[in-house]
C-alpha cells in the first residue's frame, strides 16, 4: 500500500477535481484526516476504505494493490464491480466479433481479465507477422506503460511534496542573536 496516499491524491485532484475541505466534508470527515491520507501519515479504516471507493468510483482493489497503475482503468469502476469477469468465468462473444491478426491469433473488443488492447494498440497488433512479434509489441506496450505510470508517480510525489508544510517551526533570528554575542 505504498501508493494509496498517491492514489487518493490523483482522483481527488485529477479526477474529482475538487479541494480537499470538500471531499472531506463529503466524507464526514475532518480535512487533516485527508490530509493524512494523502500524505501517506495514516492508512484509512474500512468503513473509510469502502466511503473513499464509492466517492471516487474505484474498487478496493485499485487502491490497496501497488501493481495497479495509479490511473484506474475501466476494471477498477466501482460502478462496474458486478460486471467484471473473473478467470474461470466464459464470455458470451456474438459470430463475428472477433478479428484475425496475420500471425493467427483472435482479437475480440470484450473480454475482461485477459490480456486487452486499446484501439492504438490492437492497430499495432493486427500488423504483427508472427508469434515473436506479437509477443515483443506486448512486453513494448507493457514497458511504456509502466514508464508513462513511474512518471505519473514521480510527478504526484513533487506535487505532494509541495504542498507539505514543515512539521517543525523555523527558529526565530532573535533568538540568534544573544545567544551568538554570548558565543563570542
Amino acid at each position: 500500500m505504498r501508493r494509496l496516499h498517491l492514489k487518493l491524491f490523483y482522483l481527488r485532484t485529477r479526477v474529482k477535481r475538487e479541494a480537499q475541505g470538500v471531499t472531506a466534508k463529503t466524507l464526514g470527515v475532518r480535512p487533516a484526516t485527508m490530509s493524512h491520507l494523502e500524505q501517506g501519515r495514516s492508512l484509512p479504516t474500512l468503513p473509510m476504505l469502502l466511503a473513499l471507493c464509492k466517492h471516487y468510483d474505484v474498487t478496493p482493489t485499485y487502491l490497496l494493490d501497488d501493481e495497479r497503475p495509479i490511473e484506474p482503468q475501466a476494471r477498477d469502476r466501482w460502478s462496474g464491480r458486478d460486471e467484471v469477469i473473473a478467470r474461470g468465468s466464459w464470455l458470451e462473444v456474438a459470430d463475428g466479433a472477433t478479428v484475425t491478426t496475420n500471425d493467427g491469433a483472435r482479437l475480440v473488443a470484450v473480454q475482461a481479465g485477459a490480456r486487452h488492447f486499446d484501439a492504438a494498440s490492437q492497430s499495432q497488433r493486427m500488423t504483427c507477422t508472427s508469434a515473436d512479434a506479437a509477443k515483443e509489441l506486448v512486453k513494448t506496450l507493457a514497458q511504456a506503460a509502466g514508464q508513462g505510470d513511474r512518471e505519473l508517480e514521480e510527478t504526484l510525489t513533487r506535487e505532494l511534496m509541495s504542498q507539505r508544510k514543515p512539521r517543525n517551526k523555523p527558529v526565530a533570528k532573535s533568538h540568534l542573536k544573544p545567544a551568538m554575542a554570548q558565543a563570542e
